[in-house]
């Protein structure tokens, strides 16, 4: 409860919270106080009798039929056709450049690489001599070494790129 505090001036001062906090557990085991009814006036519905006499009061809901609702008529998804033309936006690629022709010893290097593999291949089978063996597989090193050697780095021509490890470039 507050009390009255002379340093105010005869004000009631305000409870701190460890002495609500008491008061609310000295009255913990308290019986409550009862009113004739603890809730407001409008809620109220007259019925002053006891359990065993209850009547039911509440006013039955009043059952309205709902409002009607036309349907639409189902679509069937497959007869629909969209508004614009789809070609309209599309992509056609243009034609690509014919494939340039092969250098001379590009071709000499694939015929000396594909020559080796059958050379070596039948030396497995035993087909051929044991000199042909070792000429197949000369001519399958002889080969990617040709072809090896012809590859080539296009960026390595160009001087605008100075990053050895060919990141982008802003």
């Amino acid at each position: 409860m507050a009390e009255p505090d002379a340093a105010n001036g005869g004000q009631q001062r305000k409870p701190t919270d460890d002495e609500v906090f008491a008061e609310l557990v000295a009255g913990f085991d308290a019986p409550a106080e009862r009113s004739e009814h603890d809730w407001p006036d409008a809620e109220d519905t007259g019925d002053t009798g006891d359990a065993d006499g209850y009547r039911d009061l509440t006013p039955r809901p009043v059952i309205r039929p709902l409002p009607v609702v036309r349907a639409v008529p189902p679509v069937d998804p497959r007869a629909w056709s969209p508004a614009e033309d789809p070609d309209e936006f599309h992509f056609v690629p243009p034609e690509p450049p014919p494939i340039p022709k092969a250098q001379t010893v590009t071709r000499v290097s694939l015929l000396a690489l594909v020559a080796g593999v059958a050379l070596l291949l039948l030396s497995g089978f035993g087909q051929v001599p044991g000199l042909a063996g070792f000429l197949g597989a000369a001519s399958l090193l002889g080969g990617i070494a040709g072809l090896v050697s012809r590859l080539h780095n296009p960026d390595d021509d160009d001087d605008r790129f100075d990053d050895p490890n060919h990141g982008a470039v802003v």
